[in-house]
């Protein structure tokens, strides 16, 4: 089944608003890959590499470019605010964009097919900010509009682990899941996970990262995994930040 290509701000906005409920705004929607014009299993050319393809020519875009977040060097960016130091694999070929439905933090994306996507959210806590709290009513928040988008949850697991800062060893809650997306233009899987972090009193940091699995399930897990492993744990503010931030978000 083939469908026409939407601009690239119609894509952006359809595609991660539809987003919202799975990782906090990641269930992706995109129309599929074009079809393969280089024989099976042929390597993307360099040149045809780029931040809106990084799966360049190959014969298989998607996994060329879940292979290049297994292999590639770790970089970072920032958020607009210029308060997060954001580790990224490959970390030029990822993109900063908005989600008009959902204002987040940050929220990057890994190619115009949305191969990877990670949203970060700031946000202010009447009640208790350790992570474990802060992963309680960020999923309660979240959860039930997953239906609404349809978006499906597997099972999930949890994992406590702790960051080191500057010589600090502070908490650090995973909530690691898969979920599909189904809609009258596409039917895609995804896997991810959502980092919760110990952050400044009354608040909640929480990072959501997202992986397309549909045509390879156990490739996305190790790029998930890696993320969980190498990445999210070097999430920080940036040495300027010495006092709770305003929780802004666009």
């Amino acid at each position: 089944m083939s469908c026409s290509r939407p601009t690239a701000r119609s894509s952006t906005r359809r595609g991660i608003a539809s987003a919202v409920p799975l990782l906090a705004s990641l269930a992706l929607l995109a129309c599929g890959s074009a079809p393969p014009t280089r024989p099976p299993g042929s390597p993307p050319t360099p040149a045809s590499v780029t931040r809106e393809n990084p799966g360049g020519d190959a014969a298989d875009p998607e996994r060329a470019a879940l292979e290049r977040l297994l292999v590639e060097p770790w970089g970072r960016q920032q958020d607009r605010f210029k308060t997060l130091d954001v580790p990224l694999v490959d970390w030029k070929s990822w993109r900063r964009v908005r989600i008009l439905t959902y204002p987040t933090r940050a929220t990057f994306r890994y190619g115009d097919e949305h191969y990877a996507a990670l949203s970060l959210l700031y946000t202010d806590t009447s009640g208790p900010s350790d992570p474990d709290s802060c992963l309680d009513e960020f999923w309660t928040k979240t959860a039930p509009l997953a239906d609404g988008y349809g978006v499906r949850l597997g099972e999930a697991q949890i994992i406590r682990t702790t960051q080191e800062i500057d010589g600090e060893v502070r908490p650090l809650v995973f909530k690691v899941l898969q979920g599909s997306v189904e809609s009258v233009l596409a039917s895609d899987e995804y896997v991810g996970a959502i980092a919760v972090y110990e952050s400044w009193p009354g608040t909640c940091l929480v990072a959501a990262m997202a992986v397309k699995a549909s045509q390879h399930p156990e490739l996305a897990r190790r790029v998930r995994d890696r993320w969980i492993d190498e990445g999210a744990p070097k999430l920080r503010w940036t040495s300027r930040i010495t006092e709770a931030p305003a929780t802004s978000a666009r």
